[in-house]
């Protein structure tokens, strides 16, 4: 009998808007994903009684009851704030501060980048075959379709992200990993000061991704697949999806028409 692939979908960050967001994770990629393999949910997040960003304009309480489905799943729950030890964030600070707002979206971003760690080292000890990393507090539109799923199975260094929201890297929202890929995905906080060295440029959370992935050797694809943000008050925050305006440079438009090519001479 042939043994079922093992597929994990891993959450990460923090649940807004939960009541909204987790039946479209359910339908667009647990259910494909079941008919594959054994799937199995896992999940780190941040437990705090209210957000308060200035770039998404939030400041509000988070819902004790936005966590409560995720208790059906194999995660845990973190204070925030502690994580920021963990990193050389001083040093990274030294690099710069691309968003020019006193340095809280970069350490909103290794906030986001430590659970993210968090969760792909809890899978890791399943040993899954594929891995789709998908933050719980985006409403999917779509998901992976069978072959793509099936051709990170059979292709373990592929990895499917978002065709729009590069900004000058790759999109950081959600991607499909195969088995030889998905650390380097997920671990890329360590590569962190490693980008800021070698790039010559302050932190930036899409170039990051492009950093890890290729130095992990990534097979890239895309997707037209689209999911938009919620916030705390359950509010689905209108994205921009055009491919070319969100692509961030000319290098990049010219990557993107490169992998367009490749997707159609190869699964």
């Amino acid at each position: 009998m042939t043994k079922r692939p093992k597929i994990a979908i891993a959450m990460f960050g923090l649940p807004r808007g939960s009541e909204l967001t987790l039946p479209t994770i359910e339908r667009h990629f647990a259910e494909p994903a079941r008919a594959l393999g054994e799937v199995r949910l896992f999940h780190h997040l941040y437990l705090q009684d209210r957000v308060t960003n200035a770039r998404s304009g939030e400041n509000s309480e988070m819902p004790r009851a936005a966590y409560a489905p995720f208790e059906a799943f194999d995660g845990e729950l973190e204070a925030p704030e502690h994580c920021l030890s963990l990193y050389p964030l001083e040093a990274i600070k030294a690099r710069g501060d691309h968003y020019q707002d006193g340095f809280r979206s970069i350490r909103n971003l290794v906030h986001q980048l430590h659970s993210l760690k968090r969760v792909t080292q809890r899978i890791a000890r399943w040993q899954p075959d594929l891995v789709l990393f998908l933050r719980p507090d985006l409403h999917y539109e779509a998901g992976f379709g069978a072959d793509e799923l099936a051709a990170a199975l059979a292709r373990p260094r592929r990895c499917v992200i978002p065709e729009w929201h590069w900004w000058g890297g790759y999109n950081d929202r959600f991607a499909l990993c195969g088995a030889g890929i998905y650390r380097a995905y997920g671990e890329r906080i360590d590569q962190a000061l490693d980008f800021c060295k070698t790039s010559g440029r302050p932190l930036h959370a899409e170039r990051l991704v492009r950093h890890a992935l290729r130095s992990g050797g990534a097979s890239l694809r895309t997707t037209p697949a689209r999911a938009s943000r919620v916030r705390t008050d359950s509010q689905i925050k209108q994205e921009p999806f055009d491919v070319v305006a969100t692509c961030g440079s000319r290098q990049r438009r010219l990557e993107l028409a490169w992998l367009g090519v490749m997707q159609r001479i190869t699964p």
